[in-house]
């Protein structure tokens, strides 16, 4: 009641509304759970059958499943399946197994009863396992199909398959040991069989002579590629198709001819190939189902008869030609071939030689012409020159004739039949031989009498020739040497005066050639007795070795008192330089002194000079100067002798080096009235040098120019560029320097003056010729008396000063000396 008062409606009037709005909603409600309960119990029933249907599908495919598990394990073969997983998981590892069904008896391990792929591979022969696991590993890894044969390290053979079956990779193992190892056999000779038949016809059809095939009635059925281009066919089974016939029907009708009684038939004949006229060797075989034929071109053969026939001609004419006397007797005896110099040498009539007289008609005239050795018994003589006609061995003798000849006499089998005869007249090679021996024996007593040992060893490192001096050098036996003693014999003969075995290895390899190379070489021998010998070994022509021994003891001793006497000179120098450098830095701090006093007393710093006081301050201001340049020269080389002077290398612009030093010389020019000039471009760059020293050169080059030119001579300086190099000259007309002279004008301490000129301190061209070379240049000297002299010093433009401890470089060879 409360509850329909709060909705605002009377108890009593509503009370009945809704009794019957709740009994409706009830229904409602109990017909929706029945409806859900029917539809629960629908629902329930299919999924139970669908339950049923699946647990009666998986029943069967367990069935089935089973069904191919039992038929793989009754499957003779091994069968080897690789998984998904098994073909993701690394090689090696136990997830790459494949899983193995059917029958492995034969592949098991007795030992351990497991069998897996690996264990597998060490059963197969090395190289089939190789070709087995590739094969594998493409089947696994790019699902590629194979099928071989394997063979195991037993015997047994295994026909090996592999092929992808979805996810999986698949290698079935077949025992093919006995039948199925028969029929692959058979399979493998018949696939040589058809692949040989195939190779045997494509080099029938690729061979370069005409071939062809037949059949029963005569009508061609198969041409090689060499018989269609033969007959102008565009291919063999144009040729075929065509009936194009390469041969005759004369040459046809003969083969078949001889076909008809025989199994083969050959005819030579002549045929037209290619547009050519050819010669052909032709053969038929006949076979069961027609015949074969083929045609071999001898085109070739018949030139080449034919230019035998010219060599033959040839022959003979060259034969004609030769100094050698040569005869030619056929079968029956008789003459029928003699060149001009038998003629010549017998003095027989050539008609009566060109009529064929015979053998024994020869011999006699030439006894009557006292043109035969003498014989006891002439006939029996002329009776063995006929055995040759049967003998197969050749006769050689020598005949001395009546008339101070000898000739030697060859005899042979004619090939063709016969004798030929030659016939040489070695009456000058005698007496060659004979002024040969002469000689020969005039050189052994030249030898013979040699200061130097000579000794000759053969090829085989025998010692064939030894003079005198050879035994005394080595204080030999000349009864022991005379067996041709080997060279091992013989150094054991030497070794009692050097027991050193290095200069016998030497002798040794270079008689016998152990070395493998055969060159000249020389050296020196310092034996125990101080005894010096030089020698030489010399490779002969002939294989032989010439040695030769020279005892230089006097001379060596004599050499080494020079040397030392050239160390004791070279001693003295460097004493006489090292007083020098130390004498000059003695006198530069006086000489400094003098200088500044003598400037102070010219400047009237402390009273006034009259003339003659001026005069006198001058000269020795000017004396003064000269001496501490003479000084500062002497330090300069000093330091360049000691490797101790470095040069401060910049980039120099060389017209300003060049015109700097022409401000220089100004005033020493005009004193002495010369005419200076400058040759140089002003674009002529820089170069990379040390310009104190660059500046120093120049004007030592024009001191040393002013010092020899008169008034009026002219003084030219100049600068040149080239490629990699430049050139800094000063040429002058002045009195030039004597060729005598030239030759060590750039030594220390030398200097040429004339007669009314002052001798310089000779320090000016040897300090330019230092620095020049310093900078990885050289000097060159021009100069002619009267004439004038040019000194040209080349410098690289980029310095490349010597190495530490060196005093100079080398000038080019093709550079004189200064």
């Amino acid at each position: 009641m409360e509850t329909l008062a709060v909705l605002g409606l009377p108890s009593e009037a509503a009370a009945e509304p809704a009794v019957a709005t709740s009994f409706a909603i009830a229904a409602g409600l109990a017909f929706a759970g029945i409806l859900a309960a029917i539809t629960g119990l629908r629902t329930a029933r299919a999924a139970r059958r669908v339950a049923l249907e699946r647990e009666a599908s998986l029943s069967a495919l367990e069935a089935r499943l089973d069904a191919a598990e039992s038929i793989l394990a009754a499957e003779p073969d091994a069968v080897f399946i690789w998984t998904p997983e098994s073909l993701r998981a690394a090689p090696g590892t136990f997830q790459a197994r494949p899983r193995i069904v059917g029958s492995t008896a034969t592949l098991v391990d007795p030992s351990s009863g497991d069998l897996d792929f690996s264990y597998l591979l060490t059963r197969l022969e090395p190289e089939n396992a190789g070709r087995l696991n590739t094969a594998v590993q493409r089947l696994r890894t790019r699902g590629a199909r194979f099928s071989l044969h394997v063979q195991s390290t037993d015997g047994r053979t295994f026909e090996a398959e592999g092929r992808p079956a979805g996810a999986l990779a698949v290698l079935w193992l077949r025992d093919v040991t006995g039948e199925r190892a028969e029929v692959s056999r058979l399979k493998e000779r018949l696939r040589q069989a058809e692949f040989s038949r195939g190779r045997f016809e494509e080099h029938l059809m690729q061979a370069p002579f005409a071939a062809w095939r037949r059949d029963g009635k005569g009508n061609l059925v198969w041409v090689n590629a060499a018989y269609a281009r033969a007959v102008d066919a565009a291919s063999p089974d144009d040729a075929v198709t065509r009936g194009l016939e390469l041969l005759g029907e004369e040459t046809l009708a003969t083969l078949r001819r001889t076909l008809f009684d025989r199994a083969r038939a050959r005819e030579r004949s002549h045929a037209i190939m290619a547009g050519e006229r050819r010669a052909l060797d032709i053969v038929e075989q006949r076979l069961s189902d027609g015949v074969a034929g083929i045609a071999i071109d001898v085109s070739d053969l018949d030139e080449a008869e034919a230019e035998l026939r010219r060599h033959i001609e040839s022959h003979a004419a060259t034969l004609d030609r030769v100094t050698t006397a040569v005869a030619i007797c056929g079968p029956d005896k008789r003459l029928t071939f003699h060149n001009r110099a038998y003629e010549t040498l017998w003095g027989l009539d050539p008609q009566w030689l060109d009529g064929g007289p015979s053998d024994n008609e020869i011999l006699d005239e030439l006894r009557a012409r006292r043109r035969l050795p003498e014989q006891a018994n002439f006939q029996a003589w002329k009776q063995s020159r006929m055995e040759i006609y049967t003998s197969t061995e050749p006769l050689e003798e020598f005949w001395h004739l009546p008339d101070g000849r000898t000739v030697k006499v060859l005899a042979q089998a004619h090939p063709f039949g016969g004798v030929i005869y030659l016939y040489e007249n070695v009456t000058e090679r005698l007496n060659l031989e004979s002024s040969y021996n002469t000689l020969a024996r005039v050189q052994r007593e030249t030898i013979d009498h040699l200061y130097e040992g000579v000794a000759v060893f053969g090829s085989d490192g025998r010692l064939k020739l030894f003079n005198p001096a050879f035994l005394n050098i080595w204080a030999l036996d000349a009864d022991k040497l005379a067996g041709e003693p080997h060279v091992n014999e013989l150094i054991e003969l030497c070794r009692p005066l050097m027991a050193g075995e290095r200069e016998w290895e030497t002798l040794r390899n270079g008689v016998t050639g152990m070395s493998g190379m055969r060159t000249p070489q020389t050296g020196r021998l310092i034996r125990p007795d101080n005894t010096v010998v030089d020698y030489a070994m010399v490779p002969l022509p002939d294989g032989a070795t010439l040695m030769t021994y020279v005892d230089v003891t006097d001379s060596t001793q004599m050499e080494q008192a020079l040397r030392d006497r050239n160390d004791a000179l070279e001693t003295a120098d460097r004493l006489k330089s090292e007083f020098i450098s130390h004498v000059s830095y003695q006198l530069r701090t006086p000489l400094t002194n003098i200088l500044g006093f003598g400037e102070i007393l010219e400047a009237e710093m402390f009273g006034t000079l009259n003339q003659r006081q001026h005069e006198y301050m001058q000269g020795i201001l000017e004396s003064s100067e000269t001496l501490i340049d003479v000084v500062n020269d002497i330090l300069d080389l000093a330091i360049i002798e000691a490797g101790a002077m470095t040069l401060d290398l910049s980039d120099v612009e060389l017209s300003e080096v060049i015109y700097a030093t022409e401000e220089f010389a100004q005033r020493p020019a005009q004193k002495n009235k010369v005419v200076l000039k400058v040759e140089c471009p002003k674009e002529i760059g820089t170069v990379r040098a040390d310009e104190k020293r660059i500046k120093q050169i120049m004007i030592n080059l024009l001191s040393n120019s002013l010092a020899f030119t008169s008034p009026g001579d002219t003084i030219v300086i100049g600068a040149a560029r080239h490629e990699s190099s430049v050139e800094l000259y000063v040429e002058d007309t002045g009195v030039g320097i004597k060729p005598e002279f030239q030759g060590n004008v750039f030594d220390r301490f030398e200097a040429h003056g004339g007669s009314d000129r002052r001798r310089g301190a000779g320090l000016g061209l040897s300090l330019v010729r230092s620095f020049v070379e310093l900078h990885g240049g050289w000097v060159t000297l021009e100069s002619a008396p009267d004439v004038g002299t040019r000194v040209t010093c080349h410098l690289p433009v980029r310095a490349a000063p010597p190495a530490t401890g060196t005093t100079s470089a080398p000038a080019p060879a093709n550079v004189e000396a200064g």
